[in-house]
Protein backbone atom coordinates (compact mmCIF):
# COMPACT_ATOMS: atom_id res chain seq x y z
CA UNK A 1 0.00 0.00 0.00
CA UNK A 2 2.70 2.43 1.05
CA UNK A 3 4.69 1.88 -2.11
CA UNK A 4 1.58 2.47 -4.22
CA UNK A 5 0.90 5.76 -2.46
CA UNK A 6 4.35 7.10 -3.11
CA UNK A 7 4.36 5.93 -6.74
CA UNK A 8 1.11 7.78 -7.36
CA UNK A 9 2.28 10.85 -5.44
CA UNK A 10 5.45 11.06 -7.48
CA UNK A 11 3.54 10.67 -10.73
CA UNK A 12 1.08 13.37 -9.70
CA UNK A 13 3.89 15.76 -8.80
CA UNK A 14 5.73 15.00 -12.05
CA UNK A 15 2.55 15.84 -13.92
CA UNK A 16 2.13 19.09 -12.01
CA UNK A 17 5.71 20.18 -12.67
CA UNK A 18 6.02 19.20 -16.33
CA UNK A 19 2.60 20.28 -17.53
CA UNK A 20 2.54 23.71 -15.91
CA UNK A 21 3.38 26.66 -18.13
CA UNK A 22 3.46 29.19 -15.49
CA UNK A 23 9.92 32.23 -12.29
CA UNK A 24 10.33 35.03 -10.09
CA UNK A 25 11.94 35.70 -6.70
CA UNK A 26 11.04 33.36 -3.86
CA UNK A 27 9.03 34.16 -0.74
CA UNK A 28 10.09 30.91 0.90
CA UNK A 29 13.71 31.68 1.80
CA UNK A 30 12.84 31.98 5.51
CA UNK A 31 12.18 28.22 5.57
CA UNK A 32 15.76 27.42 4.53
CA UNK A 33 18.59 27.56 7.12
CA UNK A 34 21.49 29.84 6.21
CA UNK A 35 24.00 26.96 6.38
CA UNK A 36 22.05 24.65 4.06
CA UNK A 37 23.09 23.30 0.70
CA UNK A 38 20.21 24.40 -1.49
CA UNK A 39 19.17 23.57 -5.05
CA UNK A 40 16.76 25.85 -6.90
CA UNK A 41 14.63 24.36 -9.69
CA UNK A 42 12.96 26.56 -12.28
CA UNK A 43 10.41 24.02 -13.48
CA UNK A 44 8.88 26.43 -15.97
CA UNK A 45 12.17 26.71 -17.87
CA UNK A 46 12.72 22.96 -17.72
CA UNK A 47 9.25 22.25 -19.13
CA UNK A 48 9.64 24.80 -21.90
CA UNK A 49 13.10 23.61 -22.93
CA UNK A 50 11.95 19.98 -22.88
CA UNK A 51 8.82 20.87 -24.88
CA UNK A 52 6.86 18.70 -22.48
CA UNK A 53 3.58 20.55 -22.83
CA UNK A 54 3.77 19.87 -26.58
CA UNK A 55 4.63 16.19 -26.08
CA UNK A 56 1.42 14.23 -26.50
CA UNK A 57 3.26 10.96 -25.93
CA UNK A 58 4.56 12.15 -22.54
CA UNK A 59 1.07 13.14 -21.42
CA UNK A 60 -0.36 9.86 -22.60
CA UNK A 61 2.24 7.76 -20.81
CA UNK A 62 1.89 9.74 -17.57
CA UNK A 63 -1.87 9.28 -17.69
CA UNK A 64 -1.56 5.55 -18.38
CA UNK A 65 0.84 5.06 -15.48
CA UNK A 66 -1.25 6.97 -12.96
CA UNK A 67 -4.39 5.11 -14.01
CA UNK A 68 -2.65 1.75 -13.66
CA UNK A 69 -1.03 2.64 -10.30
CA UNK A 70 -3.96 4.47 -8.69
CA UNK A 71 -6.46 2.46 -6.66
CA UNK A 72 -9.17 5.11 -6.33
CA UNK A 73 -11.20 6.63 -9.10
CA UNK A 74 -10.89 10.02 -7.38
CA UNK A 75 -7.14 9.99 -7.98
CA UNK A 76 -7.63 9.13 -11.64
CA UNK A 77 -10.23 11.87 -12.09
CA UNK A 78 -7.98 14.43 -10.41
CA UNK A 79 -5.10 13.54 -12.63
CA UNK A 80 -7.23 13.99 -15.74
CA UNK A 81 -8.11 17.48 -14.48
CA UNK A 82 -4.44 18.29 -14.00
CA UNK A 83 -3.68 17.16 -17.57
CA UNK A 84 -6.36 19.53 -18.87
CA UNK A 85 -5.48 22.36 -16.48
CA UNK A 86 -2.17 22.01 -14.53
CA UNK A 87 -3.13 24.91 -12.24
CA UNK A 88 -5.67 22.55 -10.63
CA UNK A 89 -2.76 20.98 -8.74
CA UNK A 90 -2.54 24.12 -6.63
CA UNK A 91 1.22 24.60 -7.06
CA UNK A 92 2.56 27.98 -8.23
CA UNK A 93 5.45 27.25 -10.56
CA UNK A 94 6.08 30.91 -11.26
CA UNK A 95 8.17 30.50 -8.11
CA UNK A 96 11.19 28.15 -7.87
CA UNK A 97 11.08 24.83 -6.06
CA UNK A 98 13.85 24.52 -3.44
CA UNK A 99 15.48 21.29 -2.30
CA UNK A 100 17.86 21.66 0.63
CA UNK A 101 19.91 19.68 3.09
CA UNK A 102 21.63 20.71 6.33
CA UNK A 103 24.82 18.69 6.98
CA UNK A 104 23.12 15.63 5.51
CA UNK A 105 20.88 15.37 8.55
CA UNK A 106 17.88 17.56 7.70
CA UNK A 107 16.36 17.52 4.21
CA UNK A 108 13.28 19.13 2.72
CA UNK A 109 11.49 20.45 -0.38
CA UNK A 110 9.83 23.87 -0.28
CA UNK A 111 7.47 25.34 -2.85
CA UNK A 112 4.75 27.91 -3.34
CA UNK A 113 0.99 27.35 -3.16
CA UNK A 114 -1.17 28.73 -5.95
CA UNK A 115 -4.50 27.51 -4.60
CA UNK A 116 -4.73 25.95 -1.13
CA UNK A 117 -7.94 24.02 -1.82
CA UNK A 118 -6.59 22.49 -5.03
CA UNK A 119 -3.35 21.49 -3.33
CA UNK A 120 -5.31 19.96 -0.44
CA UNK A 121 -7.28 17.89 -2.97
CA UNK A 122 -4.01 16.64 -4.47
CA UNK A 123 -2.63 15.58 -1.09
CA UNK A 124 -5.94 14.06 -0.02
CA UNK A 125 -6.04 11.95 -3.17
CA UNK A 126 -2.59 10.59 -2.38
CA UNK A 127 -3.65 9.88 1.22
CA UNK A 128 -6.69 7.88 0.14
CA UNK A 129 -4.43 5.57 -1.84
CA UNK A 130 -3.28 4.21 1.53
CA UNK A 131 -6.76 3.87 2.99
CA UNK A 132 -5.74 6.13 5.86
CA UNK A 133 -7.25 9.33 7.17
CA UNK A 134 -6.89 12.36 4.97
CA UNK A 135 -5.48 15.71 6.01
CA UNK A 136 -4.99 16.79 9.60
CA UNK A 137 -4.38 20.23 11.07
CA UNK A 138 -2.14 21.68 13.77
CA UNK A 139 -2.06 25.36 14.71
CA UNK A 140 -3.70 26.27 11.42
CA UNK A 141 -1.21 24.26 9.32
CA UNK A 142 -2.64 21.37 7.31
CA UNK A 143 -0.51 18.28 6.89
CA UNK A 144 -0.34 14.67 5.79
CA UNK A 145 1.98 12.34 7.69
CA UNK A 146 3.01 8.79 6.88
CA UNK A 147 5.69 7.60 9.29
CA UNK A 148 8.52 10.14 9.05
CA UNK A 149 7.23 11.61 5.78
CA UNK A 150 5.32 14.87 6.20
CA UNK A 151 3.78 17.28 3.72
CA UNK A 152 2.56 20.47 5.39
CA UNK A 153 1.12 23.66 3.92
CA UNK A 154 -0.70 26.93 4.54
CA UNK A 155 -2.16 29.43 2.10
CA UNK A 156 1.27 30.34 0.66
CA UNK A 157 3.81 27.53 1.07
CA UNK A 158 4.19 23.75 1.11
CA UNK A 159 7.01 22.00 2.99
CA UNK A 160 7.81 18.30 2.51
CA UNK A 161 10.36 16.37 4.57
CA UNK A 162 11.29 12.99 6.01
CA UNK A 163 13.74 14.37 8.59
CA UNK A 164 11.98 17.32 10.23
CA UNK A 165 9.42 16.57 12.92
CA UNK A 166 5.89 17.92 12.71
CA UNK A 167 6.60 20.36 15.55
CA UNK A 168 9.72 21.65 13.77
CA UNK A 169 7.82 22.14 10.52
CA UNK A 170 4.89 23.94 12.15
CA UNK A 171 7.38 26.19 13.97
CA UNK A 172 8.89 27.19 10.61
CA UNK A 173 5.48 28.28 9.35
CA UNK A 174 4.75 30.25 12.51
CA UNK A 175 8.14 31.96 12.89
CA UNK A 176 8.60 35.19 10.94
CA UNK A 177 12.12 35.80 12.29
CA UNK A 178 14.48 35.51 9.30
CA UNK A 179 17.70 35.45 11.33
CA UNK A 180 20.01 32.56 10.35
CA UNK A 181 17.91 31.79 7.27
CA UNK A 182 18.50 32.26 3.55
CA UNK A 183 16.28 35.34 3.68
CA UNK A 184 19.28 37.25 5.08
CA UNK A 185 21.97 35.43 3.11
CA UNK A 186 23.69 37.51 0.39
CA UNK A 187 24.89 34.36 -1.38
CA UNK A 188 21.30 33.17 -1.69
CA UNK A 189 20.39 36.50 -3.28
CA UNK A 190 23.12 35.89 -5.90
CA UNK A 191 21.68 32.44 -6.49
CA UNK A 192 18.25 33.93 -7.12
CA UNK A 193 19.70 36.39 -9.67
CA UNK A 194 21.43 33.68 -11.72
CA UNK A 195 19.65 32.70 -14.93
CA UNK A 196 20.02 28.92 -14.90
CA UNK A 197 17.06 26.62 -14.45
CA UNK A 198 18.94 24.39 -12.01
CA UNK A 199 21.08 26.33 -9.52
CA UNK A 200 22.88 25.29 -6.35
CA UNK A 201 24.41 27.12 -3.42
CA UNK A 202 27.04 25.13 -1.52
CA UNK A 203 28.37 26.75 1.67
CA UNK A 204 31.79 25.24 2.34
CA UNK A 205 30.91 25.25 6.03
CA UNK A 206 29.38 21.81 5.38
CA UNK A 207 32.95 20.47 5.42
CA UNK A 208 33.52 21.59 8.99
CA UNK A 209 34.40 18.51 11.01
CA UNK A 210 35.06 16.50 7.83
CA UNK A 211 38.63 17.67 7.13
CA UNK A 212 41.58 15.85 8.67
CA UNK A 213 44.58 17.67 10.13
CA UNK A 214 46.58 17.58 6.89
CA UNK A 215 43.68 18.94 4.87
CA UNK A 216 43.20 21.78 7.33
CA UNK A 217 46.87 22.72 6.93
CA UNK A 218 46.21 23.27 3.23
CA UNK A 219 43.66 25.98 3.96
CA UNK A 220 44.90 29.56 3.54
CA UNK A 221 46.26 31.12 6.71
CA UNK A 222 43.42 32.64 8.70
CA UNK A 223 40.75 31.31 6.32
CA UNK A 224 37.61 29.64 7.64
CA UNK A 225 35.28 27.43 5.62
CA UNK A 226 32.26 29.46 6.70
CA UNK A 227 33.62 32.36 4.65
CA UNK A 228 33.58 30.50 1.32
CA UNK A 229 30.64 29.39 -0.84
CA UNK A 230 30.19 27.91 -4.32
CA UNK A 231 27.35 28.67 -6.71
CA UNK A 232 26.58 26.24 -9.54
CA UNK A 233 24.37 27.25 -12.43
CA UNK A 234 23.06 24.94 -15.19
CA UNK A 235 21.55 26.28 -18.38
CA UNK A 236 20.91 24.87 -21.83
CA UNK A 237 20.21 26.04 -25.34
CA UNK A 238 19.91 24.33 -28.67
CA UNK A 239 22.84 21.99 -29.04
CA UNK A 240 24.61 22.75 -25.77
CA UNK A 241 24.54 22.61 -21.98
CA UNK A 242 26.50 25.03 -19.76
CA UNK A 243 27.41 24.42 -16.13
CA UNK A 244 28.87 27.54 -14.55
CA UNK A 245 30.51 27.80 -11.15
CA UNK A 246 31.56 30.73 -9.00
CA UNK A 247 33.52 30.93 -5.77
CA UNK A 248 32.27 33.55 -3.32
CA UNK A 249 34.92 34.64 -0.81
CA UNK A 250 33.76 36.64 2.19
CA UNK A 251 37.03 37.18 4.06
CA UNK A 252 40.37 38.82 3.27
CA UNK A 253 42.12 35.49 3.86
CA UNK A 254 40.18 33.82 1.04
CA UNK A 255 40.38 36.87 -1.24
CA UNK A 256 44.16 37.05 -0.80
CA UNK A 257 44.44 33.31 -1.48
CA UNK A 258 42.48 33.68 -4.72
CA UNK A 259 44.76 36.57 -5.71
CA UNK A 260 47.88 34.47 -4.98
CA UNK A 261 46.45 31.56 -6.98
CA UNK A 262 45.79 33.79 -9.95
CA UNK A 263 49.36 35.08 -9.80
CA UNK A 264 50.60 31.48 -9.74
CA UNK A 265 48.48 30.61 -12.79
CA UNK A 266 49.02 33.42 -15.26
CA UNK A 267 47.21 34.25 -18.49
CA UNK A 268 47.76 31.85 -21.40
CA UNK A 269 49.76 33.12 -24.36
CA UNK A 270 48.82 30.26 -26.69
CA UNK A 271 52.08 29.99 -28.61
CA UNK A 272 52.17 26.18 -28.45
CA UNK A 273 48.67 25.76 -29.83
CA UNK A 274 49.94 25.61 -33.40
CA UNK A 275 51.81 22.37 -32.60
CA UNK A 276 48.99 20.49 -30.89
CA UNK A 277 47.36 17.66 -32.86
CA UNK A 278 43.61 18.22 -33.08
CA UNK A 279 41.71 15.17 -31.90
CA UNK A 280 40.66 13.49 -28.69
CA UNK A 281 41.93 15.79 -25.94
CA UNK A 282 43.68 19.09 -25.36
CA UNK A 283 44.65 20.93 -22.19
CA UNK A 284 46.26 24.35 -21.89
CA UNK A 285 47.33 26.31 -18.79
CA UNK A 286 49.92 28.77 -17.56
CA UNK A 287 52.18 28.47 -14.51
CA UNK A 288 54.66 30.57 -12.60
CA UNK A 289 56.88 27.82 -11.21
CA UNK A 290 58.58 30.06 -8.66
CA UNK A 291 55.27 31.10 -7.10
CA UNK A 292 54.06 27.48 -7.23
CA UNK A 293 57.11 26.32 -5.28
CA UNK A 294 56.67 29.12 -2.74
CA UNK A 295 53.04 28.14 -2.18
CA UNK A 296 53.85 24.42 -1.78
CA UNK A 297 56.73 25.21 0.56
CA UNK A 298 54.59 27.60 2.62
CA UNK A 299 51.97 24.88 3.07
CA UNK A 300 54.57 22.31 4.12
CA UNK A 301 53.67 19.98 1.27
CA UNK A 302 57.19 18.58 0.94
CA UNK A 303 57.37 17.71 4.63
CA UNK A 304 53.90 16.15 4.59
CA UNK A 305 54.85 14.04 1.56
CA UNK A 306 58.06 12.90 3.27
CA UNK A 307 60.32 14.41 0.59
CA UNK A 308 61.78 17.34 2.52
CA UNK A 309 65.31 16.27 1.57
CA UNK A 310 64.41 16.62 -2.11
CA UNK A 311 62.97 20.11 -1.75
CA UNK A 312 65.98 21.84 -3.31
CA UNK A 313 65.75 19.62 -6.37
CA UNK A 314 62.02 20.36 -6.61
CA UNK A 315 62.77 24.06 -6.29
CA UNK A 316 65.23 23.93 -9.18
CA UNK A 317 62.74 22.09 -11.39
CA UNK A 318 59.70 24.17 -10.51
CA UNK A 319 61.48 27.51 -10.75
CA UNK A 320 62.48 26.63 -14.30
CA UNK A 321 58.77 26.72 -15.27
CA UNK A 322 57.80 30.13 -16.57
CA UNK A 323 54.68 30.17 -18.71
CA UNK A 324 52.41 28.03 -20.88
CA UNK A 325 51.81 24.32 -20.48
CA UNK A 326 50.09 22.51 -23.35
CA UNK A 327 49.08 18.89 -23.93
CA UNK A 328 47.40 17.47 -27.01
CA UNK A 329 46.21 13.97 -27.90
CA UNK A 330 45.41 13.39 -31.58
CA UNK A 331 42.64 11.36 -33.15
CA UNK A 332 41.99 7.90 -31.73
CA UNK A 333 41.13 5.28 -34.34
CA UNK A 334 39.18 2.63 -32.48
CA UNK A 335 38.07 -0.73 -33.89
CA UNK A 336 37.36 -4.18 -32.49
CA UNK A 337 40.85 -5.53 -32.98
CA UNK A 338 43.29 -2.70 -32.49
CA UNK A 339 43.67 0.73 -30.92
CA UNK A 340 46.34 2.76 -32.66
CA UNK A 341 48.51 4.97 -30.49
CA UNK A 342 47.56 8.57 -31.27
CA UNK A 343 49.91 11.46 -31.77
CA UNK A 344 50.65 12.99 -28.34
CA UNK A 345 52.54 16.21 -27.70
CA UNK A 346 53.26 18.19 -24.53
CA UNK A 347 55.04 21.50 -24.12
CA UNK A 348 56.13 23.48 -21.08
CA UNK A 349 57.72 26.91 -21.27
CA UNK A 350 60.90 26.79 -19.20
CA UNK A 351 63.84 29.13 -18.55
CA UNK A 352 66.37 26.41 -19.40
CA UNK A 353 66.75 22.71 -20.13
CA UNK A 354 67.06 21.58 -16.51
CA UNK A 355 63.85 19.53 -16.56
CA UNK A 356 64.90 17.65 -19.71
CA UNK A 357 68.40 17.15 -18.27
CA UNK A 358 66.93 15.79 -15.05
CA UNK A 359 64.78 13.31 -17.02
CA UNK A 360 67.76 12.10 -19.02
CA UNK A 361 69.84 11.70 -15.87
CA UNK A 362 67.14 9.45 -14.50
CA UNK A 363 67.11 7.09 -17.48
CA UNK A 364 64.58 8.65 -19.86
CA UNK A 365 66.08 8.59 -23.35
CA UNK A 366 64.67 9.57 -26.73
CA UNK A 367 63.83 6.56 -28.88
CA UNK A 368 61.94 5.70 -32.04
CA UNK A 369 58.41 7.05 -31.88
CA UNK A 370 59.19 9.32 -28.94
CA UNK A 371 61.18 12.48 -28.59
CA UNK A 372 61.78 14.91 -25.74
CA UNK A 373 64.16 17.67 -24.90
CA UNK A 374 64.51 21.44 -24.69
CA UNK A 375 64.16 23.74 -27.68
CA UNK A 376 63.12 27.34 -28.32
CA UNK A 377 62.35 27.98 -24.66
CA UNK A 378 60.22 24.84 -24.27
CA UNK A 379 60.68 21.50 -22.59
CA UNK A 380 58.75 19.08 -24.78
CA UNK A 381 57.67 15.47 -25.23
CA UNK A 382 56.25 14.06 -28.46
CA UNK A 383 54.95 10.57 -29.19
CA UNK A 384 54.18 9.66 -32.79
CA UNK A 385 55.62 10.12 -36.22
CA UNK A 386 55.26 13.91 -36.49
CA UNK A 387 58.04 16.17 -35.24
CA UNK A 388 57.27 18.05 -32.03
CA UNK A 389 57.67 21.43 -33.71
CA UNK A 390 55.76 20.73 -36.91
CA UNK A 391 52.85 23.14 -37.23
CA UNK A 392 49.53 21.33 -37.66
CA UNK A 393 46.94 22.24 -40.27
CA UNK A 394 43.35 23.09 -39.27
CA UNK A 395 44.30 23.10 -35.60
CA UNK A 396 42.65 24.69 -32.60
CA UNK A 397 41.45 28.29 -32.60
CA UNK A 398 43.89 30.39 -30.57
CA UNK A 399 41.11 32.69 -29.40
CA UNK A 400 39.69 29.81 -27.33
CA UNK A 401 42.71 29.84 -25.00
CA UNK A 402 44.35 33.25 -25.18
CA UNK A 403 43.84 35.29 -22.02
CA UNK A 404 42.51 32.37 -19.98
CA UNK A 405 44.31 30.60 -17.15
CA UNK A 406 43.13 27.10 -17.96
CA UNK A 407 41.37 25.48 -20.90
CA UNK A 408 40.53 21.85 -21.65
CA UNK A 409 38.80 20.22 -24.62
CA UNK A 410 37.63 16.62 -25.02
CA UNK A 411 36.08 14.85 -28.00
CA UNK A 412 33.53 12.74 -26.14
CA UNK A 413 32.93 10.21 -28.92
CA UNK A 414 36.63 9.35 -29.24
CA UNK A 415 37.19 9.14 -25.51
CA UNK A 416 33.99 7.18 -24.87
CA UNK A 417 34.99 4.58 -27.46
CA UNK A 418 38.34 4.16 -25.76
CA UNK A 419 36.70 3.90 -22.31
CA UNK A 420 34.29 1.30 -23.63
CA UNK A 421 37.14 -0.86 -24.84
CA UNK A 422 39.18 -0.44 -21.67
CA UNK A 423 36.36 -1.02 -19.18
CA UNK A 424 33.41 -3.33 -19.95
CA UNK A 425 31.48 -2.06 -16.91
CA UNK A 426 31.60 1.48 -18.26
CA UNK A 427 30.92 0.55 -21.87
CA UNK A 428 27.16 1.25 -21.86
CA UNK A 429 27.49 4.62 -20.15
CA UNK A 430 30.37 5.58 -22.42
CA UNK A 431 28.39 4.55 -25.48
CA UNK A 432 25.39 6.63 -24.40
CA UNK A 433 27.59 9.68 -23.79
CA UNK A 434 29.19 9.28 -27.20
CA UNK A 435 25.81 8.98 -28.89
CA UNK A 436 24.48 12.30 -27.58
CA UNK A 437 27.48 14.51 -26.70
CA UNK A 438 29.95 15.75 -29.29
CA UNK A 439 32.53 17.52 -27.12
CA UNK A 440 33.23 19.07 -23.73
CA UNK A 441 35.12 22.26 -22.92
CA UNK A 442 36.21 23.64 -19.56
CA UNK A 443 37.69 27.07 -18.91
CA UNK A 444 37.84 29.97 -16.47
CA UNK A 445 35.64 32.99 -17.09
CA UNK A 446 37.05 35.22 -14.33
CA UNK A 447 39.37 35.00 -11.31
CA UNK A 448 36.61 33.30 -9.32
CA UNK A 449 34.42 31.62 -11.97
CA UNK A 450 34.49 29.04 -14.73
CA UNK A 451 32.30 27.06 -17.07
CA UNK A 452 31.88 23.53 -18.42
CA UNK A 453 30.26 23.42 -21.86
CA UNK A 454 28.87 20.28 -23.48
CA UNK A 455 28.24 20.45 -27.22
CA UNK A 456 25.56 18.02 -28.37
CA UNK A 457 25.63 16.05 -31.62
CA UNK A 458 22.16 17.32 -32.47
CA UNK A 459 22.71 21.07 -32.70
CA UNK A 460 18.98 21.75 -33.21
CA UNK A 461 17.70 20.12 -30.03
CA UNK A 462 17.88 21.34 -26.43
CA UNK A 463 19.63 18.75 -24.19
CA UNK A 464 16.57 18.72 -21.90
CA UNK A 465 14.68 17.05 -24.72
CA UNK A 466 17.09 14.11 -24.49
CA UNK A 467 16.25 13.72 -20.79
CA UNK A 468 12.55 13.71 -21.65
CA UNK A 469 13.14 10.98 -24.21
CA UNK A 470 15.06 8.88 -21.67
CA UNK A 471 12.33 9.38 -19.09
CA UNK A 472 9.71 8.17 -21.57
CA UNK A 473 11.75 5.02 -22.10
CA UNK A 474 11.48 4.31 -18.36
CA UNK A 475 7.71 4.42 -18.59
Amino acid sequence: MKQRKFNVMYLLLIAVFVLSSCAKSSKNSKFIPADAVVVSLDVKQMAEKGKISENAEAKKKLLENVESAAQNQETKDLFKKIVDDPAKAGVDLREPIFVFTVKGEKNAVVGTILNKDDFAALISAAAKETGKEALKEKDGIQYLQDGNSIIAFDDATFFASESYSLDEIVAKFKNDDTKDTMAENDDFAKLADAKGFIKALIPMAILEGELDANAKKMLPEGAELKDLSIILNLNTDKGEARLGFESIAKSDAWKNYIKESCEMCGKIDGGFLKYLPKGAFMMYANFDGKKLFELLDKKGVFAQAGVEEQKEMAKKILEAIDGDFALGVGEIDVNTSKVDIPQVAAYLKTKDGSIADFAKQNGLKPEQGMDFGFKDGATYVAVGEISAFTEVKNGYDKSAVSGRRVYAFCDIAMISNLIGLANNNAADAAKMAGEYVKSAEFYDTSDTAGELVLKMKDADKDPIEFFVEMALRQF
